[in-house]
């Protein structure tokens, strides 16, 4: 049974809308998450569409938003550098260089982009793109701005999507509250797996012995598939309200982005207590991603996206360009 979140909306450009009525509180710890929408926090040129039980309203643009468009990915020489790409609703996937505080965006991609959520990156460097407007999944290969697949079978307003190390793809669906796996290169699942008992699965990764983790927000719990199965298992973690994006760092470190705790909590692999907890920076956290330098982003829904050190629990960056900002990942990977 759907709990009770906050009053934020989850992404102004298409998507869902974790709202709690009309009430201007924040939600508080014990507090439980809601999917009740807020038609005072639909940004103007976007309209409210029925959804299914589990996800609620989607919010779509009444008219197609123009996307920013810099140069896309940086040129040959730069590739092997450190990238972030933020995905943002409004304006495409943009492109930064992690390790500069403060930064604007030095390329984007716009093609076959609509609306995106969740970003991935393989091991050789391709982006995949999880679009909630036209419920399609598109995959870059590395300096790539036109997408070379296009997955549609089996999505429905997919929200967060993880790769493993056999290029095996992870989408969490918000139209049908189930995660759809996928071999690398295919555009068919192999298996699709039903959340309905767990909770509404939003934020998906991948930790380094290729188990799936899954945040639902609804029922304030991140769930852990394991390799080769398709049966999740609550991990227990503590700490945790209204969870909606899970991310790895170096050894296996946990990153949850609490949107209903307003903070990201983080536990060293195998334990159930956050060993830090991040507040400062933070203002209704949804995915993040961290970078082979051991760099956190964290979105902050409808806000910006900030940056912290390793061990540090105070931004040293604040990114700009991104309004609409949702999903994170960077290349390389963290080696873990």
């Amino acid at each position: 049974m759907l709990q009770t979140l906050t009053r934020r909306a989850l992404v102004a450009g298409a998507a869902l809308s974790f709202v709690a009525g009309c009430s201007g509180s924040s939600l508080n710890s014990g507090q439980t998450p809601s999917v009740i929408p807020n038609s005072a926090h639909v940004v103007g040129g976007m309209r409210v569409l029925p959804g299914p039980d589990v996800s609620g309203p989607i919010v779509v643009p009444a008219v197609p938003a123009r996307p920013f468009a810099p140069a896309g990915w940086p040129d040959k020489k730069k590739k092997k550098k450190s990238l972030l790409f933020v995905a943002d609703a409004s304006s495409g996937v943009l492109i930064y260089n992690p390790k500069t505080a403060n930064g604007s965006p030095t390329g984007s991609i716009t093609t076959g982009v609509d609306t995106p959520g969740g970003v991935a990156v393989d091991s050789h460097g391709s982006l995949y793109v999880a679009n909630l407007g036209n419920s399609t999944v598109t995959v870059y290969p590395a300096g790539q701005s036109s997408p070379s697949l296009t997955i549609s079978t089996g999505i429905s307003s997919p929200y967060g999507i993880g790769v493993d190390s056999k290029g095996n793809v992870f989408v969490s669906n918000l139209g049908t509250n189930d995660i759809t796996a996928y071999a690398a290169g295919s555009t068919t699942p192999y298996a699709t797996i039903n959340f309905n008992s767990e909770g509404q699965a939003v934020g998906v990764g991948v930790d380094g012995k290729d188990n799936v983790w899954v945040a639902c927000d609804s029922s304030n719990a991140v769930f852990e598939i394991p390799a080769g199965t398709t049966t999740p298992q609550n991990s227990n973690l503590g700490g945790v309200v209204g969870p909606i994006g899970v991310s790895f760092g170096k050894s296996d470190s946990i990153y949850v982005s609490n949107f209903g705790g307003n903070d990201v909590n983080i536990y060293a692999y195998g334990s159930t207590t956050a060993s830090t907890t991040i507040t400062d920076g933070i203002n209704g956290p949804t995915l993040a991603g961290v970078t082979s330098k051991g760099l956190f982003f964290q979105t902050n829904q409808d806000d910006n996206v900030v940056g912290y050190k390793s061990g540090q629990t105070s931004p040293f960056s604040t990114l700009s360009g991104a309004s609409e900002a949702l999903g994170v990942a960077s290349s390389p990977l963290v080696k873990k």
